[in-house]
């Protein structure tokens, strides 16, 4: 694993993502290895299936309540795609409705449930434990919901203000399967904290985990292998991987260098990462409204 270069040196699978004004922020990626993409400035979805070099259409903007899609999750053992929709008033769809979890059929593409954020909010990344249960960040508040296996509405899990009470703080969230916690990253602020899971699925004790180097921007989350971690930094454009010991993690940066990084898909030992120039979507007075197509999504290997 390297530590320095450019990207283009490491890369070595792309993903053409089509449009103009995509601005792709959320990939997920089934067990076969196909991959679905959501758009932020028009909430719909892409799909590359394996070996495909460019991803088409498969949910169309505004299906089932969606309004800018950010984090997804293929949910192969129910065949359910789970989608963040949220609407921070700088969409085309913004206004129509509200903020939460879509569940779609992860082959048909058709609706398979709504589920709002008690409250508003904004939901940015999600992941599910073994037993099925899904876990969701709020981004505007310090909290984390959760929809029960078979649930109907999203619950409130924790509300902590140490895991960051600013506006944009948490973002990319994983369940860990061998230890049975739940990691989040505080975008904000380039924290990493570990939150228990009791056997009762309450939440349990908070830790920050202490990392080597400050992560920068650190967008999407996943758990690679057992007490390793990697996430997508929006500040550096690449990669951070840490190995977690003990409360400690020691960070080690795959070479940097694509435009404008916010999460990524692991598979086959490779982060697929989104390249989603969401400057122009999020600051278009200072960035300009307009990216420089084509979006992508670029595998880069991280062993």
């Amino acid at each position: 694993m390297g530590s320095s270069g450019s990207i283009s040196d490491t890369e070595t699978g792309v993903i053409i993502l089509p449009g103009d004004r995509l601005f792709p922020e959320g990939v997920t990626v089934t067990e076969d290895g196909t991959f679905y993409i959501g758009r932020m400035d028009e909430g719909l979805i892409l799909k590359a299936d394996p070996g495909m070099k460019e991803a088409g259409p498969f949910i169309e903007a505004g299906a089932n309540g969606l309004v800018s899609v950010l984090g997804l999750y293929a949910d192969d053992s129910r065949g359910i795609l789970w989608a963040c929709s949220c609407d921070a008033g700088n969409g085309k769809l913004t206004g129509t409705a509200p903020a939460g979890v879509k569940a779609f059929d992860l082959h048909t593409g058709a609706a398979r449930g709504i589920y709002d954020f008690p409250g508003g909010g904004f939901a940015n990344d999600l992941t599910i434990d073994l037993e099925g249960n899904l876990y969701v960040t709020d981004s505007w508040t310090p909290r984390i919901l959760r929809l029960p296996t078979g649930g109907s509405l999203l619950e409130e899990w924790i509300n902590d203000a140490q895991l960051g009470v600013e506006q944009w703080s948490l973002n990319g969230i994983d369940y860990d399967k061998d230890s049975g916690v739940i990691y989040t990253v505080n975008q904000l602020k380039g924290k990493l904290f570990r939150i228990a899971v009791e056997s009762d699925g309450s939440a349990g004790r908070v830790t920050l985990i202490n990392t080597s180097q400050e992560l920068r921007r650190p967008d999407g989350l996943k758990v690679i292998d057992p007490d390793t971690l990697a996430t997508t930094e929006g500040g550096a454009g690449g990669v951070a991987v840490m190995v977690i010991k003990g409360d400690t993690a020691e960070v080690t940066r795959v070479p940097e260098g694509l435009d404008g990084v916010t999460t990524f898909a692991f598979y086959q030992g490779s982060a697929w990462i989104v390249e989603g120039q969401a400057n122009h979507f999020w600051d278009p007075d200072n960035a300009g409204p307009d990216a420089k197509p084509p979006f992508r999504l670029v595998e880069v290997p991280l062993n």
